[in-house]
């Protein structure tokens, strides 16, 4: 096997720095020149979970027609890029296989319109830390969750076979319940931690901010009460615990004045309860001073 990933962003490098070490060939589609003249003259500097630092080097391109297109191609940009890479899908072939990495939901439907025969979602529980343009943090293990959206070839051993203690790989049944639970996670924990600007572990120390994480907790799982087996408070509860001292990809966003992830997490989530006929006021006062904090951007 070999991959390409797209995207020059925490994940992706991540990503691409765990399949190196495991032997695989890895290429990088990055989008600015700046981020592909850093990798390429001084390489991705990764430190691991353990604080050790280890340079490697890739190919890396901004010109997609310079790598391999027979590679499995790992799309790891947020989704409000994924527009600008409409051309990038019409000129790969058909026989790609694509893997999506993306927070929240919309994605689905965007896959849904390509001509990929065939695609799979991932969802992401690693803590990453993007330092700069070539140097990246793995923060907190996790697991990279796979599911199958489309195609009848999937091979469940392939992705097996892809074995390390520091990058474990799980195959799901179901991807949007993946999806969907890795949303609803987002919602309540990167939604709050950007809102308060705390790290992930505050959300829980803190009386007032453990009271209202349950409070949003309650409000919308009870649209979505199909998911509390596979979420329960406790699991949110740990998430905050085991990652206290990370800082979320949406208040890392906003602080470094990025475009945050509100619609695909939250907006999307908002839709789907409203689908069902469930209020959630809590939350969408959240969208709303979310929005209005994209607007005013950051104010230190």
């Amino acid at each position: 096997m070999r991959f390409v990933i797209v995207g020059g962003g925490a994940v992706g490098l991540v990503m691409a720095n765990y399949l190196a070490q495991l032997g695989y060939p890895v290429e990088l589609l990055v989008h600015s020149e700046k981020q592909r003249s850093a990798i390429e003259d001084n390489g991705v500097v990764f430190t691991d979970c353990h604080g050790k630092k280890k340079v490697r080097h890739f190919v890396v391109r901004t010109n997609l027609s310079e790598l391999h297109q027979q590679a499995i191609w790992i799309i790891a940009v947020k989704y409000h890029h994924l527009m600008d890479l409409r051309p990038l899908f019409k000129q790969l072939p058909e026989e790609t296989e694509l893997l999506f990495i993306q927070n929240g939901i919309r994605h689905i439907e965007f896959a849904h319109k390509l001509k990929q025969h065939s695609i799979l979602m991932g969802s992401v529980e690693f803590g990453a830390e993007k330092v700069d343009d070539n140097s990246v943090i793995h923060r907190g293990k996790g697991a990279l969750k796979i599911a199958n959206y489309r195609g009848q070839q999937f091979n469940v051993e392939k992705y097996s076979s892809i074995i390390s203690p520091e990058f474990p790989i799980i195959i799901m049944d179901d991807y949007r319940k993946m999806l969907l639970r890795k949303a609803l996670l987002n919602c309540f924990v990167n939604t709050l931690t950007t809102i308060l600007r705390v790290k992930n572990g505050e959300l829980i120390e803190q009386p007032f901010s453990l009271k209202i994480l349950k409070q949003l907790y309650q409000e919308v799982m009870t649209a979505f009460p199909e998911l509390k087996s596979q979420l329960s408070f406790e699991d949110v509860f740990n998430v905050c615990k085991n990652t206290a001292e990370n800082t979320s990809s949406m208040l890392a966003d906003y602080m470094n004045g990025r475009v945050m992830e509100i619609d695909t997490i939250i907006g999307g989530i908002i839709d789907l309860a409203q689908q069902k006929g469930c209020a959630v006021p809590m939350l969408s006062t959240c969208y709303s001073l979310l929005l209005a904090m994209q607007e005013g951007g950051v104010r230190h």
